[in-house]
């Protein structure tokens, strides 16, 4: 802990802007690619869900489809593309939304870069 006259001569120094600049909230740019890709496997993975729920719910005749496979094969197929599309895309797009509000603790950095 520092005294009351070492904290004045740090305030001389100007010791304490340098540590409230280290605070301060840097603008970072919007990283774009990533987003986009984000709603790609976001829409793709709803779609393929919305299949899922079809194929589930009997809507999507599956002995036309596919025909000999009964109904869990693709069924159990769509459900886990649908998954591996849904979470990563909502996932990014969740960080991307609460970065770009300002929400502490969220930054655009935590969503990584595609090259």
């Amino acid at each position: 802990m520092l005294s009351s006259e070492e904290m004045d001569e740090e305030h001389r120094r100007g010791v304490g802007r340098d540590r409230a600049r280290l605070l301060e909230q840097q603008e970072q740019d919007i990283p774009m690619k990533p987003i986009l890709m984000a709603v790609g496997f976001l829409i793709t993975g709803v779609c393929l869900l919305s299949v899922w729920a079809a194929i589930m719910t009997g809507s999507i005749d599956t002995q036309y489809w596919w025909p000999g496979q009964g109904w869990k094969t693709p069924a159990l197929s769509f459900f886990v593309l649908g998954l591996i599309c849904f979470i990563p895309g909502s996932y990014t797009l969740w960080i991307a939304y609460n970065a770009w509000r300002g929400t502490h603790g969220y930054s655009f950095a935590q969503i990584p870069n595609v090259r």
